[in-house]
């Protein structure tokens, strides 16, 4: 296959960059979402990750628990399909940052529950907002339709995960 020239378009079944014939690559799912983060993953470190010092996974946690506080680190890492000491990590860095807070249940003293600080909060508010201009710009080459059957097709498919 010869290479593309200046101003031409790839093909609906070539390598976004280096105009490469995918063959039986483009209809992986797998594939095309690898495809996918290399652009998210690109936006959302120029946004969040580098202006605020956020990880992905660091963001994603102060979102579920500021949407969900109290919550526990139970419930955060089974959301996170991950162990919950796998999650106690995250939740030590976000807790050492000044982000997040522990705090025992007064019904159960065993429990802690996990709460944003007032910090936590306006970084959590300022970086979601950030995130979704850049969803916008990201697709703007989609139709308002497209993007939201995109983001419900994705969804749908996440909630088909086995615990």
């Amino acid at each position: 296959m010869a290479l593309m020239k200046r101003g031409q378009r790839a093909s609906d079944e070539e390598t976004p960059r280096g105009g490469l014939h995918e063959g039986g690559l483009h209809r992986l799912l797998g594939y095309q979402l690898a495809q996918a983060a290399i652009v998210t993953t690109r936006a959302f470190n120029e946004v969040a990750g580098g202006p605020m010092d956020l990880r992905p996974v660091e963001f994603t946690i102060l979102q579920l628990v500021h949407e969900n506080a109290p919550v526990t680190a139970t419930k955060v890492a089974k959301a996170l399909a991950v162990t919950t000491p796998g999650v106690t990590v995250w939740l030590d860095r976000l807790e050492q940052r000044g982000l997040l807070e522990r705090r025992r249940d007064a019904t159960d003293r065993r429990t802690q529950n996990l709460r944003v600080t007032r910090e936590g909060e306006t970084l959590v508010r300022s970086a979601l907002t950030r995130l979704l201009k850049a969803d916008q710009e990201m697709m703007a080459h989609l139709s308002e339709g497209e993007r939201l059957i995109l983001l419900e097709l994705l969804h749908k498919f996440a909630l088909a995960r086995t615990p």
